[in-house]
């Protein structure tokens, strides 16, 4: 099965937030300059905004927490999109027997193999899988997508039950400890009308 690429508007999306966080940076900046007479691109004198009543004294600290409050919203949102799955590694075991040697696989392989065994369960849509630390004591990242009928412990039993076993099996490795994000509510890719 062929690997999918990185997901274009998730970084499209992060280069944007990055964007603009500059930008609003860069205006912090301006706004800190000329308020402290460092940047004279105003006469001192001279309001920004001229109004006919002034501001009651309230406004300015109100203006400063929503600002305060909108910055840690946006700061949040730029670090919820910087989330990344661990990189891969390849894995090497050392053979046992009357001739030395090691054995080494591209994780890409074990990880197919996988992502096969898991979505040729009916609970589970999707799945991802990142073998995270080479042999010969590997780490396992899973992302399942349940699907929207299944019950999701049905997909945890799977994974448990049937393909950690299996995976451990090939790898020849007593345990594989697994980080796992599961997901739910989709449909498979068989059920979905086009």
């Amino acid at each position: 099965m062929a690997r999918r690429a990185t997901n274009p508007p998730a970084r499209l999306n992060r280069s944007l937030l990055a964007l603009v966080g500059l930008l609003l940076i860069a205006a912090a900046v301006l706004a800190a300059g000329i308020s402290t007479g460092r940047l004279p691109l105003l006469d001192a004198g001279s309001p920004i905004l001229s109004a006919p009543d002034p501001l009651p004294g309230w406004v300015p600290w109100v203006a400063a927490v929503a600002g305060v409050v909108v910055g840690l919203l946006a700061l949040r949102w730029l670090l919820a999109q910087a989330r990344r799955r661990p990189a891969g590694s390849a894995w090497s075991v050392d053979a046992d027997g009357p001739t030395p040697g090691t054995t080494s696989v591209p994780s890409g392989v074990a990880e197919d193999a996988l992502r096969d065994d898991l979505v040729a369960h009916p609970a589970i849509a999707d799945a991802r899988v990142r073998l995270t630390r080479g042999g010969p004591a590997p780490t396992l990242f899973v992302e399942l997508a349940v699907d929207a009928g299944a019950d999701p412990a049905e997909a945890r039993a799977h994974l448990g039950g049937h393909a950690l076993p299996r995976l451990r099996s090939a790898l020849d490795v007593g345990s594989v400890p697994t980080e796992l994000l599961m997901r739910t509510g989709r449909a498979r890719e068989d059920e979905r009308v086009a």
